[in-house]
């Protein structure tokens, strides 16, 4: 049988394994909704679609610099965003793993 002092480190070990779980679950669902989010601007966005402008000749110029490349534009600052947020987010979860981990040792 058990002393309370062994179930209690089992209780809180296990508190501990399931919030961990929970937050990872969270951040899976926030990074798929992005990316779905991502997916989405990148279909609805307004100058996706065209064709590539002509530069001098018959060389193809780069579809950025084009008129139709509003969208673009949107899309890649929104993923530089959400791409610095995910960072943002990573680094608050593995400083309070730190922080928890200096509490129990």
């Amino acid at each position: 049988m058990r002393g309370i002092e062994e179930q209690m480190r089992v209780i809180l070990r296990r508190k501990a394994y399931y919030t961990a779980k929970r937050q990872l679950q969270g951040l899976t669902f926030l990074a798929g909704g992005l990316g779905l989010m991502l997916c989405a601007a990148l279909v609805f966005a307004p100058g996706i679609t065209g064709s590539p402008v002509q530069a001098a000749g018959s060389v193809l110029g780069a579809t950025i610099l084009g008129p139709e490349a509003g969208g673009y534009v949107i899309v890649a600052l929104i993923a530089f965003a959400l791409g610095i947020v995910a960072v943002l987010l990573t680094q608050r979860r593995r400083q309070m793993k730190q922080d928890e981990g200096k509490k129990e040792g």
